[in-house]
């Protein structure tokens, strides 16, 4: 198997897992980048994310333009485009409609470190885009960048998240952690007043989920997760 061949059968698997995770619906994505040049793949717009497969992934250029595949790709792709050209660390990139980060989001409550999970990104608050607008534009795709900066997310007020990482198992295992980390803020929040983590805490807690070991552990549990639902026949 080619190393763009592989590509293609884990952006296929992350986006089955990402839907066994309710992390994204019939909408939302997850792409990569073909190491070692301006090129990228993602999966086909009309394709039902619980079932796309490797022939359903699409080549595009730095443009957004379709250079390989069968279907248009989505149609918010200068997220992902953008974020790559003004990230050269970038591999992997999702955009996700994940549940309780937009609440947290509806209610103008800051996304901050209060759980294990949420060390992964830092100390202090998960930047917000405020525009709710779906991204169509480079320059609408510019300013999500500018947004994520260096960081590892952001939060689309009231329509969703970018998650932005390493590799493609990487981003999946912080598309986790970002959900759980907003989930269990939520929940907290309605006993009182949270305990959040301070930034040494963050930085001691952060370093171990940072660990490939445990990138790789959160993925192959999502797999294993994804293949009982039935999910991860033919891959």
């Amino acid at each position: 198997m080619s190393e763009v061949d592989d590509l293609k059968r884990k952006l296929a698997m992350a986006c089955r897992m990402l839907f066994v995770a309710e992390l994204v619906d019939y909408s939302g994505h997850i792409s990569v980048r073909i190491p070692g040049t301006d090129r990228f793949l993602i999966h086909g717009h009309p394709v039902s994310r619980c079932e796309v497969t490797p022939d359903d992934i699409v080549t595009v250029d730095r443009e957004g333009k379709r250079i390989e595949g069968k279907w248009d790709p989505p149609s918010e792709l200068p997220m992902h485009i953008r974020t790559y050209l003004a990230r050269n660390d970038v591999q992997s990139v999702a955009h996700l409609h994940n549940r309780m980060v937009v609440v947290l989001s509806m209610a103008d409550r800051p996304l901050i470190p209060a759980s294990n999970p949420g060390t992964l990104f830092g100390p202090g608050a998960i930047p917000v885009y405020q525009d709710p607008a779906l991204i169509h534009t480079n320059e609408q795709g510019d300013a999500v960048a500018r947004t994520l900066g260096a960081g590892d997310a952001a939060i689309l007020r009231g329509h969703g998240s970018i998650v932005a990482g390493q590799s493609i198992e990487w981003t999946v295992a912080a598309c986790i952690d970002l959900e759980e980390s907003a989930a269990r803020l939520c929940w907290a929040s309605t006993l009182g007043p949270v305990r959040f983590y301070t930034d040494d805490e963050v930085a001691r807690v952060g370093k171990g989920r940072r660990k490939q070991s445990v990138i790789q552990k959160v993925w192959d549990h999502y797999v294993a997760k994804a293949r009982l639902a039935g999910l991860m026949d033919g891959l």
